[in-house]
């Protein structure tokens, strides 16, 4: 696990200028946006970062020499999960530093009480990695990002005919809504959590088998 994970921190080392231009959009980020805003694009950018790997595993038919390897395909899996997760981790420390030293300049501090609710931020953006790692490996980079291109916008057009629904008064639904936006942070952190928890456990399912039938 350990090797695989040197592994891929090398190769998204590789990708240096890419790094250099995002944490300079993070910092030019870090003075004219707030802090959610910056630590949720850092983060979302590590992630989609780390699930890339899986593309450089695939390039020049690189799979079946990774696959001689002493490591099994759950191993290789797990890994895949593990290192977006480390990405994710960091990419919000490095977001919620900026956030912070910029708090302390401009507001003496005022605003440092959001970073611990913040932490949203990690499950809401790790869904998103559950999405694209079995994707991914069933359909490679070029034929995933298409996938993943139909499924946000099915995503989208859901959540705009939900809006629509929502606005009626008289709707259900709406007394729903309502009541979950009053729910303490705790309480959302909680639920956020646990919704992670379950698509990630199914997604790892999920890529064990894609990669457990795949031939190489």
């Amino acid at each position: 696990m350990r090797g695989l994970i040197e592994k891929d921190l090398r190769l998204t080392l590789i990708r240096k200028q890419t790094i250099v231009i995002f944490l300079v959009m993070a910092l030019a980020m870090g003075v004219s946006m707030n802090g959610a805003f910056l630590v949720a694009y850092l983060t979302m950018l590590a992630m989609i970062i780390g699930t890339g790997t899986i593309s450089y595993d695939e390039y020049d038919n690189g799979f079946p020499f990774l696959m001689t390897l002493p490591f099994d395909r759950k191993t290789f899996v797990r890994e895949k999960y593990l290192f977006s997760f480390i990405t994710a981790i960091a990419a919000w420390c490095f977001g919620a530093a900026i956030f912070g030293i910029m708090d302390m300049v401009r507001n003496n501090g005022a605003g440092l009480s959001e970073i611990p609710m913040m932490t949203a931020i990690i499950p809401s953006m790790y869904i998103a990695s559950a999405v694209i790692i079995p994707l991914q490996l069933k359909y490679g980079g070029e034929k995933s990002r298409i996938a993943l291109f139909i499924i946000f916008g099915l995503v989208a057009v859901v959540a705009v005919g939900a809006g629509k629904v929502i606005e009626n008064p008289l709707n259900p639904i709406a007394d729903v809504i309502t009541a979950l936006q009053g729910l303490p942070g705790p309480v959302v952190l909680l639920i956020l959590l646990t919704v992670c928890a379950i698509t990630t456990t199914v997604s790892y399912l999920f890529s064990v088998r894609i990669m457990e039938k795949k031939e190489f």
